[in-house]
């Protein structure tokens, strides 16, 4: 079936492809940050190079900026960004702050390669949301990393705005609650992500969880407290 295709374009990838984008990367001192979202046979490609080159990652959004850091102190003078538009971005501002500024990054192509969830953040609704949460004391805006540069500047300007990413959301709004006294936390634009986090929350607080479960989340936080 198609998973099985898939898993074959995965672990036997072009040969050829593989010695030619090794050779490149090389030659030119190119680092590859690709996302996981990437086809199959692109995976299997990088995958395979990897192992010659090791300045090529697949990974998640937030680790591909951190890895493209380590590539610049290793010596990379261009960084290629296998994915949409936020990603080139994030991976151009870290690479920034941590002084690689003459680090070159690349994008797939000149055209806008968007991510619907990105573009929700830019909607005139969500900017009522931030309007509203601009007037409401205490105010925490954590945003998904999933989202443009410009969103996340417009945001901070209107309310403290902290970036997080799927495997420390939990952790990024239970340090915003310990950290603000009498804090509300606005989050977005994953409203899936959004749902989810509440139930987590009132899970914890309905007495399925210990203290003991709840401070390995967070050491400031008890049931209680959730």
């Amino acid at each position: 079936g198609a998973f099985a295709e898939a898993q074959a374009r995965y672990l036997a990838p072009d040969a050829a492809a593989v010695s030619q984008l090794v050779r490149v990367c090389r030659d030119k001192h190119i680092g590859v940050v690709a996302h996981f979202y990437m086809d199959p046979q692109v995976q299997g490609v990088l995958s395979a190079a990897a192992e010659e080159w090791p300045h090529i990652a697949i990974s998640d959004s937030l680790v591909m900026a951190d890895t493209a850091v380590r590539m610049a102190e290793a010596g990379c003078t261009t960084i290629c960004v296998l994915g949409v538009d936020f990603m080139s971005e994030n991976v151009r501002a870290i690479l920034d702050e941590a002084g690689h500024s003459a680090v070159q990054v690349y994008r797939l192509a000149e055209s806008d390669i968007g991510c619907s969830l990105a573009e929700a953040a830019e909607s005139d609704s969500y900017s009522r949301y931030l309007q509203q949460a601009a007037h409401t004391p205490n105010s925490v805006h954590v945003v998904y990393i999933n989202t443009s540069l410009r969103t996340k500047a417009r945001a901070h300007a209107l309310v403290p705005t902290i970036t997080c990413t799927s495997s420390n959301v939990v952790q990024t709004v239970l340090a915003a609650f310990a950290d603000v006294p009498g804090a509300t936390v606005w989050y977005g634009p994953d409203t899936y992500m959004g749902a989810n986090l509440a139930q987590l929350f009132a899970d914890l607080a309905s007495g399925a969880a210990s203290d003991d479960d709840v401070r390995a989340l967070h050491p400031a936080h008890t049931v209680d407290s959730i």
